[in-house]
């Protein structure tokens, strides 16, 4: 039942903008539980990298939680790269990982969030 709704986010993600390249959810350890690359997009670093990749995200991610307490939850982070930006949300106790081209805004970041992420939320509490 909630792989359904899991996979249900991602394809929203790519129906939001094309130029969402990829949309997963991740669990508490990084393992992707729904979700992948949009279909005939190539992805842009080799497949060997890919764990490495996610566990990194996973460790920053766990890391910035101790700031909550002071700071509140983080809403999602925005990572602009020179070929793809990166944004992570949290979803209840998983991790959604969207990569989309760089000319992909924080503006549209925050509508992403704003009109997919926000109105999956309640349903994983």
């Amino acid at each position: 039942m909630m792989s359904v709704q899991y996979e249900k986010i991602c394809t929203e993600m790519y129906k939001f903008d094309r130029r969402v390249r990829y949309a997963a959810i991740l669990d508490e350890s990084g393992r992707q539980i729904a979700g992948g690359m949009r279909k005939g997009i190539p992805s842009l670093e080799p497949q060997s990298e890919d764990l490495r990749l996610i566990a990194n995200l996973t460790i920053q991610l766990s890391t910035d939680k101790t700031w909550d307490k002071y700071f509140g939850r983080s809403q999602f982070t925005f990572i602009k790269r020179e070929k793809v930006n990166i944004l992570t949300f949290a979803i209840a106790d998983k991790l959604l990982l969207v990569s989309a081209e760089p000319d992909f805004t924080l503006q549209q970041a925050q509508d992403l969030r704003n009109q997919i992420v926000t109105n999956h939320s309640t349903e994983f509490r």
